[in-house]
């Protein structure tokens, strides 16, 4: 994360609460590091995000994000198999299917860098129960040993920075004409 990105820091501007300022909201190991700036506090808004920026900065220097190796041995409430990154899948195709027609794998999954996952499945029906659950686990053991970097919340819903074109949006561009 650069020093320099409004990460964790949002702007809020109520008019009938006449409330100008920016919000940092941090959470770390289960606690919420949230602290408001004032504009008028602070002097202006450059300055109330100047300080809000601080804030956050000690923040994270205070609390650092889990590593991705960390994040990715959390146990969910929602896990069954027992094993984090590692669960039982029926493919959609089959689900409605006679069981016996159902087509049943284990699945290993596992971060990349940006926010995208990996996943491998091994068939049931190929390798066993238990054949299955093993090789899924070796990949996710294996492949864990890989995993390196912060945990980043937000890579996978955050989008590339466009690439401007010299023209503003909506508006041709030199070379285009309106039809």
């Amino acid at each position: 994360m650069s020093r320099s990105s409004t990460y964790g820091i949002s702007r809020v501007d109520n008019e009938s609460s006449r409330t100008h300022g920016w919000l940092v909201t941090i959470q770390r190991r289960g606690t919420i590091y949230r602290k408001h700036f004032s504009d008028g506090v602070h002097g202006g808004k450059t300055k109330a995000f100047a300080a809000a920026k601080q804030f956050r900065d000690s923040v994270i220097d205070k609390f650092p994000p889990f590593s991705m190796r960390e994040y990715s041995s959390i146990v969910k409430s929602s896990n069954r198999s027992g094993v984090v990154g590692v669960c039982r899948y029926c493919a959609s195709e089959t689900r409605d299917l006679p069981e016996d027609q159902q087509r049943w794998f284990w699945v290993a999954s596992w971060p990349l860098p940006g926010g995208k996952r990996k996943r491998v499945k091994y068939s049931v029906k190929k390798y066993g129960e238990e054949g299955a659950f093993k090789m899924a686990l070796r990949a996710r053991k294996s492949a864990m040993k890989e995993v390196d970097g912060s945990f980043d919340p937000g890579a996978g819903r955050r989008k590339p920075a466009a690439r401007r074109s010299g023209a503003p949006a909506g508006r041709p561009g030199p070379a285009q004409h309106a039809r």
